[in-house]
């Protein structure tokens, strides 16, 4: 545990950093001035389409590059290493039929689209190029895990490549570059993303390609296929759920919609900050344990994950809503971001819903039970798909919210049941509740403490006053386990 804690701390600081930065970036995007809301409206539907070629491409390949990542490793020495070359092959071949597919399907996504969200469709050709490199960047990523490096790739996904986009945003801003050479730059992102990854790994020799058939992808074929069919079908429905709110915001609504959401989308990953660390770094570890069997060590790491994360997602949603209101207006942000405030509600809701049952996903994702992860992912998809299409139409932009918060309610408590029942293993304990009765206590006497009062001094002021209200008893109610560890290491380094 001291060895996920320290790689947790070092993966969230990068996290934290790149939010910092993004948080910038966010400000540039939404200011009144400087990029529209359906500027903003783009580049949030490009990631999103982005995403989708990244995942019909790859067939699965990442989650076979890190669940059989300790079988190569283990018996096959570097230069046979056959891993990541497969991996390469299958999503060459996948980007290939999807890029096909999309130029078939051009006619049916200028009808959808046109009317709408007429500049989606004007640069929709950037979705091709971004999707690819997020596929090479994703092989990488989910390769570099076997060596430990989720704190290496948090660094380049959450920092390095958000300095690039924030070099280009302020381009844009000063007027160096128009908007069309921005949207190409910012497309190519995660091209940066890949050489830097592909370099590190190669100055450590852990860049390890070979395209000829080892023993192992012989031994294993049947289970690679199947395992690599199944992923591939969960990684679908996995990123229709993630994209469908985006792409029916856009043809229902419009970008500015879309931007609204995307806005709302941002604040909400500094919520979920903490599990794209734990996450990178417990899938090799977890991996590990079921190949041992050691089902004491999981356990241990499910309860600490959902206290860690419970308490770091209610901190972030209370400290972000006392303000939301009070910050737009401050920073002079277009007045139609005001909207989203119920949006953050309902998906910061669904977030503490999310990571206050730990790495469940990541747990049934590793064992032999990840089929059961497929099921419940299409089981979350059919039901997020349409209640997104139909409460978007009634409700407008609070549809894809409800049906988020609706949907992966069911689907969490499904999770959480068949650890329960299979491995006997649940993450709650008196704690739980315990934080949850700190948050809204400290929440509702920072809220009616500083009602009604605007400036930059009670901004500065509500921040303060809930900080020392939630921080103080977590710490020495010992709420997290790792908490204090945590703050006498920071303790030791100060004083050095």
């Amino acid at each position: 545990m001291a060895n996920i804690r320290r790689q947790s701390i070092k993966g969230t600081i990068w996290v934290y950093t790149g939010f910092a930065i993004g948080a910038f970036i966010t400000f540039l995007f939404t200011y009144k001035s400087w990029f529209s809301p359906l500027e903003y409206g783009l580049t949030r539907s490009i990631l999103d389409i982005g995403s989708l070629v990244f995942v019909f491409s790859c067939f699965g390949s990442t989650f076979y590059l890190y669940k059989f990542f300790p079988y190569y490793k283990d018996n096959l020495p570097s230069k046979q290493n056959d891993l990541l070359g497969l991996a390469i092959k299958i999503s060459t071949i996948g980007f290939i039929i999807v890029v096909a597919m999309l130029y078939l399907l051009e006619p049916i996504i200028i009808r959808k689209f046109s009317a709408k969200s007429l500049l989606l469709v004007q640069y929709f050709y950037l979705t091709i190029p971004a999707g690819f490199f997020m596929l090479m960047y994703g092989l990488l990523e989910a390769y570099s895990y076997g060596f430990s490096k989720g704190v290496t790739t948090n660094f380049i996904k959450e920092t390095a490549m958000r300095i690039f986009t924030l070099i280009i945003v302020l381009l844009k801003v000063f007027a160096v570059i128009n908007f069309t050479i921005f949207i190409n730059l910012f497309a190519l992102q995660f091209a940066i993303a890949t050489i830097l990854l592909a370099w590190v790994l190669y100055k450590e020799d852990s860049l390890w390609i070979s395209f000829k058939t080892s023993r192992v992808t012989k031994k294993f074929k049947k289970n690679i296929i199947n395992i690599v069919s199944l992923t591939f079908l969960t990684q679908i429905v996995s990123v229709l759920r993630i994209s469908i709110d985006t792409l029916v915001l856009a043809s229902k609504q419009d970008l500015a919609k879309v931007a609204i959401f995307g806005f709302i989308t941002y604040l909400v990953m500094m919520m979920q900050a903490p599990i794209r660390s734990v996450s990178a770094i417990t899938i090799p570890i977890l991996s590990r344990y079921w190949k041992e069997k050691n089902l004491y060590e999981i356990g241990r790491i499910y309860k600490r994950s959902s206290i860690n994360l419970l308490t770091y997602s209610v901190f972030i949603f209370c400290f972000i809503l006392l303000n939301f209101s009070p910050v737009i207006q401050f920073l002079n942000l277009n007045e139609v971001y005001l909207e989203g405030k119920i949006v953050f509600i309902l998906l910061g809701v669904t977030t503490i819903l999310e990571l206050g049952t730990g790495v469940n996903a990541q747990i049934i994702g590793t064992s032999s039970f990840f089929r059961f992860e497929l099921w419940t992912s299409i089981l979350l998809t059919a039901l997020i798909i349409p209640l997104s299409y139909f409460l978007t139409v009634k409700y407008g932009i609070l549809g894809p919210a409800a049906a988020n918060l609706l949907s992966f309610a069911i689907y969490n408590f499904i999770r959480f049941a068949f650890l329960y029942r299979k491995f006997n293993m649940q993450p709650f304990s008196s704690k739980t509740l315990e934080v949850l009765i700190i948050a809204a206590i400290g929440f509702l006497i920072t809220h009616y403490v500083f009602a009604g009062y605007v400036g930059v001094v009670f901004i500065i002021f509500r921040a303060f006053l809930f900080s020392i209200l939630f921080i103080t008893p977590v710490f020495f109610r010992n709420i997290s386990p790792d908490f204090k560890p945590v703050v006498d290491v920071l303790k030791k380094r100060v004083g050095k």
